[in-house]
């Protein structure tokens, strides 16, 4: 027999003693040798019982909602046999031996429903929480107090005579409020019993009926007592002996049978453990519990382990960890990871080596990408303004070669209109390769600085441009600055004014109004081009729409 065993059978076998010494002293009180002073006695064991009983709650619950409850009900338990002791044997007033009386129905009324909360909480995990309905059944249980409470001012639960002198729990009826107080009793400890025997069905095994027989034995008694069967005070005493006792059995077939967990069956777990390393000792390192085939160790290397681990060899490692009472002690066998940490290491060292080949591969590769993204992207700017550079090579030599001041002035003016336009071009490229959005102002800027430019050969201009444009693509902007620059190429030296206007009518649309010597309509041959002349004025007009559909 473990010493867990034993340690419950003495429990049991003291509050067997209790029960059968207070059964004892209310015999003995019913006669004529000093009765006071047993039915005193009688209600100290009873009190006592349950201030243990709570004690020990608080000790043993795993679930600290379901602990709460318990504890409450303890505390309960205490009150009720607290409120019968003073109403019988310590007052004599009339009005405090009533009011003590209505005070029966606190523990009377919540027990019940505490009952039925636990019994909700059975079989649930540590940390369970009720639903926040459950709420209701504390409102119910405090307006069926305070209507007993209140009885004086309105009779509704208890009535009196008219003629009495005094209002006494001996000379009274009921009202129409003492029978939905009752029910609502009855009610709370069927539905109690009901999940419970429910939750009892789940399980496998008679013991999982224990906690449903106190509580029907509960329900029993009630009913007898309340169609008044005469043997049944004689025999079993008053209600508050006979249904605290029961309530308190019931809850500990819960303990017993682990609807309700606790912390109380360490010895039947450590011997069924086997394949670990568990023990429990007490402050001097004395093992207490302790799970099947587990090494022994000395008293020294726990001491040691409670304050780091130790390691003693084959790869096992001991930790300790300080507990309630003692300490928690188990070993650790390393020896596998102590393994996999050699194989591991000798990997890194390989991997490292690795790394360092492919890094140094990946900055290789690394700058060969940044030369080829470099020389793609000057392949790009270069072709989209080749053009334009063999023109400035051309009029550079031209320059060069000519001694007309005059004439070298043009070409100089000439050049830096094409590197105005060189200048804004890359930039417009590389926005154009990227696909990035460009805003209308950036685009306003390129023409403003190339009508700038034009200035130089005493070209006449305007710039116009909606103020509702905001983003635009990269090509597009591109196509735009294209288009103008090769209409003002096309006759650059005999170039007199230049009228530009960006819109958006029906569709981006770039209007050049321009006055030059040179024929502008091979132009109109272009797609998205819409070209017209103007006779009167020698200037041609020029309509651009880089997407797509009719210029006009």
């Amino acid at each position: 027999m473990t010493e867990q065993r034993k340690k419950r059978i003495l429990t049991a076998a003291a509050v067997l003693l209790a029960a059968i010494t207070a059964y004892a002293f209310r015999l003995i009180g019913k006669g004529s040798f000093y009765p006071t002073l047993f039915s005193y006695l009688r209600s100290f064991i009873y009190i006592g019982l349950y201030a243990a009983w709570g004690l020990s709650i608080r000790q043993r619950i795993v679930q600290q909602q379901v602990g709460r409850y318990l504890t409450s009900v303890s505390v309960l338990l205490i009150l009720w046999f607290s409120f019968r002791t003073v109403k019988y044997f310590i007052f004599w007033q009339p009005d405090a031996i009533r009011y003590l009386w209505y005070l029966f129905y606190l523990p009377m009324l919540f027990v019940p429903m505490l009952a039925l909360l636990i019994a909700l909480s059975l079989g649930q995990p540590d940390d369970y929480r009720l639903p926040k309905g459950t709420r209701a059944l504390w409102l119910i249980s405090g307006a069926m107090l305070l209507l007993v409470l209140t009885n004086d001012l309105h009779q509704l639960v208890f009535t009196f005579p008219e003629d009495a002198a005094v209002w006494s729990d001996r000379d009274h009826s009921y009202g129409p409020a003492y029978f939905p107080v009752i029910g609502w009793q009855v009610l709370c400890g069927v539905s109690a019993l009901v999940v419970m025997l429910f939750k009892c069905r789940l399980k496998n095994g008679r013991r999982r009926l224990w906690p449903a027989i106190p509580m029907a034995l509960s329900l029993a008694y009630l009913a007898l007592n309340y169609m008044g069967v005469p043997w049944l005070r004689a025999l079993f005493g008053d209600v508050t002996a006979f249904q605290s006792f029961l309530y308190m059995l019931s809850f500990e077939a819960c303990i017993a049978c682990g609807f309700i967990h606790s912390n109380s069956r360490y010895a039947d777990l450590f011997a069924s453990s086997a394949g670990t390393s568990a023990q429990i000792t007490d402050r001097a390192f004395h093992v207490r519990y302790a799970a099947l085939n587990t090494r022994p160790i000395d008293k020294g290397t726990m001491a040691k382990a409670a304050e780091a681990p130790v390691t003693i060899g084959g790869g096992l490692t001991v930790h300790a960890m300080p507990i309630g009472g003692g300490y928690a002690v188990w070993t650790e066998d390393l020896s596998a990871l102590l393994q996999i940490k050699e194989e591991s290491e000798s990997l890194a060292e390989e991997l490292a080596d690795r790394n360092e080949i492919l890094r140094y591969e990946y900055k290789r590769e690394a700058k060969r990408r940044k030369v080829e993204e470099q020389n793609r992207l000057y392949d790009l700017l270069q072709s989209a303004t080749q053009t334009q550079i063999d023109r400035i090579a051309a009029l550079t030599k031209e320059y060069r070669q000519t001694s007309d001041a005059q004439r070298g002035q043009i070409l100089l003016s000439e050049i830096a209109v094409l590197c105005s336009y060189i200048k804004r071009r890359k930039h417009l490229t590389l926005l154009a390769d990227r696909d990035y959005k460009i805003s209308a102002s950036e685009l306003e800027r390129a023409f403003s600085e190339s009508l700038q430019t034009l200035k130089l050969l005493d070209v006449r201009s305007t710039l116009y441009a909606e103020s509702g444009l905001s983003m635009l693509p990269g090509k597009t902007a591109a196509a735009l600055f294209d288009f103008y620059e090769s209409v003002i190429e096309a006759d650059l030296e005999g170039l007199k004014s230049v009228q530009v206007s960006l819109a958006d009518t029906a569709g981006l649309r770039l209007s050049l109004r321009v006055c030059c010597g040179a024929d502008l309509s091979f132009f109109a041959g272009e797609t998205n081009v819409r070209y017209e002349a103007d006779e009167d004025e020698a200037c041609q007009h020029l309509v651009f729409s880089p997407e797509g559909g009719d210029a006009g």
